[in-house]
């Protein structure tokens, strides 16, 4: 049986809340699934259970070469995940492992605890069994936990890069204010000519670098009440025109994005099978990329204002359906 059809399987009998104990979720979920990632689970020096770390045990340690763990696997009863991060990261602080996974067979936390920080800054990926889409959610599983992957070498090296894009947006995000504050303070030159040239191709008249100056560092970051009538009271970034005239247009992009696909139906244009980077409509969230959770999807919101118009634009095409979308400029 190939791994998505059992992912099918094992969705459907978590539906029926057969799974009664912790031991149940190990036999009828985490051992089946390893076997269909290519585990010889018979071999216990490879899928070594009950792992001795320390005074305690994980319940699985995969191993390549044997007796060598790469992963641990700590398995809970369904609905009992809270709170057991600590438990597995206390057994890596002993023997350390590129990859820890938590499980309590329905979601599945996957971890980069080699990495820094806390283990909620080390997650990785989350998949969830039931309203996740299996094909998805076998990506996933392979990427990470496939046998000939953690042979090869192939799953540390690639949870170790998303992990590290993780890193990266982290830090991006927390020095963005610093990175504009500093532009105005120094009276970056590309800065002020970008401004000077908007507002000379805008008026026809060019500032003084002053002007723009003075400008910059008079800003505010609150934005008046868009009232739909004047595009000068219209945030700036994405405007869009519903076809029965319903105006969206948020202070984030990213919302207005989303917000139009929602109206437009989460269902219909996930049917349209559209990717960028990732796909459009996902049941699994991404660690890496961002996304704006809508009900048991997740709407990927990961590109520039430019972006989201041309994805919009191309959806409202594929459905035949008459938007307006617009890109408002600050004033």
């Amino acid at each position: 049986m190939a791994l998505k059809e059992h992912i099918n399987d094992i969705r459907e009998r978590l539906k029926q809340n057969i799974f009664k104990s912790e031991t149940a979720v190990r036999q009828g979920i985490v051992d089946p699934l390893l076997r269909s990632l290519g585990w010889p689970t018979e071999n216990t020096l490879v899928v070594f259970p009950e792992y001795p770390v320390g005074s305690g045990h994980v319940d699985y340690a995969l191993c390549h070469p044997s007796s060598t763990p790469r992963v641990f696997i700590e398995a809970k009863q369904v609905g009992n995940i809270k709170g057991a991060e600590e438990q597995l990261f206390g057994y890596d602080s002993r023997i350390r492992v590129p990859i820890a996974v938590l499980t309590d067979g329905r979601e599945w936390q996957f971890f980069h605890p080699t990495g820094e920080g806390t283990w909620a800054e080390r997650k990785v990926c989350e998949l969830d069994l039931i309203t996740g889409d299996s094909g998805e959610n076998a990506e996933w599983l392979n990427r990470y936990l496939n046998y000939a992957s953690i042979q090869t070498g192939e799953s540390i090296e690639a949870i170790k890069k998303d992990y590290e894009k993780i890193v990266q947006q982290r830090q991006v995000a927390t020095r963005l204010p610093e990175a504009w504050g500093r532009l105005v303070e120094e009276a970056d030159e590309f800065l002020l000519h970008a401004v000077a040239e908007k507002t000379e191709s805008l008026c026809g008249y060019r500032p003084t670098d002053e002007q723009v100056l003075d400008f910059l560092k008079s800003l505010k970051r609150k934005i008046g009440p868009d009232n739909g009538k004047h595009r000068s009271s219209r945030n700036p970034g994405l405007f869009v025109t519903m076809p029965d005239g319903e105006e969206i247009n948020h202070k984030v992009s990213a919302i207005t994005f989303a917000e139009v696909i929602e109206k437009l139906g989460i269902e219909r244009v996930r049917n349209l099978n559209k990717v960028y980077i990732i796909p459009i409509i996902s049941t699994s969230k991404h660690h890496t990329y961002n996304q704006h959770k809508s009900g048991r999807y997740y709407i990927m919101t990961h590109c520039d204002t430019k972006t989201k118009k041309r994805l919009l634009e191309e959806i409202a095409s594929d459905l035949s359906v008459q938007l307006r979308v617009e890109i408002i400029e600050k004033s």
